[in-house]
């Protein structure tokens, strides 16, 4: 299935019945929300719809390593790809690489989790917190923004949807944050990353 998109200013709810990404920024005055999707998506209006099956597991059982879009051979470790990539792209756009912390990766593992087992794509969790609270719950205290997507089983495809999206390139690509966590559950094949200022 091709992914669809959605791009969202603060903690705006969007999911989709395919593969899909979702993007959140934290801002101060603007609580708008916008939608983004390429001709192939397949919107629904609702976080509650099911979209994957149910697992809490943390990751894929069987990693074996992937092709980047540079050619060479990952690690396995579907997380640490995101984390190179994300670096790659900020490089290219002059922007300082983000650092990997420990709050943030638990944070999105969390939320990776959650969506798996609730069956849903969603900014805002089963609980009702958005993306900042669980940031701030899991002690990181500056948060940035989000962007999720499920459906695409390597890093680099989870990546490239990503940078094609305006907003998610907007959050990889905005050179005032600088940390990053992300977490995946290959149920369903869940995606986020959280990011930090």
């Amino acid at each position: 299935m091709a992914p669809s998109t959605s791009d969202s200013t603060t903690t705006g709810v969007s999911s989709t019945e395919a593969s899909a990404l979702t993007t959140t920024t934290e801002t101060t005055a603007s609580t708008s929300e916008t939608e983004e999707e390429p001709e192939s998506a397949r919107p629904t209006s609702s976080s509650s719809e099911s979209v994957a099956t149910t697992t809490t597991d943390s990751g894929p059982e069987d990693a074996t390593p992937m092709v980047s879009r540079d050619g060479t051979q990952d690690s396995g470790d579907p997380q640490q790809q995101v984390v190179e990539l994300v670096n790659a792209e900020r490089a290219e756009a002059g922007c300082a690489p983000v650092r990997v912390d420990d709050r943030l990766v638990a944070s999105a593992q969390s939320h990776s989790d959650d969506m798996a087992a609730g069956r849903y794509l969603s900014h805002t969790s089963r609980d009702g917190r958005s993306f900042d609270q669980r940031i701030e719950d899991a002690g990181y205290p500056a948060p940035a923004a989000e962007n999720i997507a499920m459906g695409m089983s390597t890093a680099d495809a989870v990546m490239q949807a990503w940078m094609d999206s305006e907003g998610h390139r907007r959050n990889i690509l905005n050179c005032d944050i600088t940390a990053i966590g992300v977490g995946v559950n290959s149920d369903g094949w869940y995606w986020t990353q959280n990011f930090g200022y």
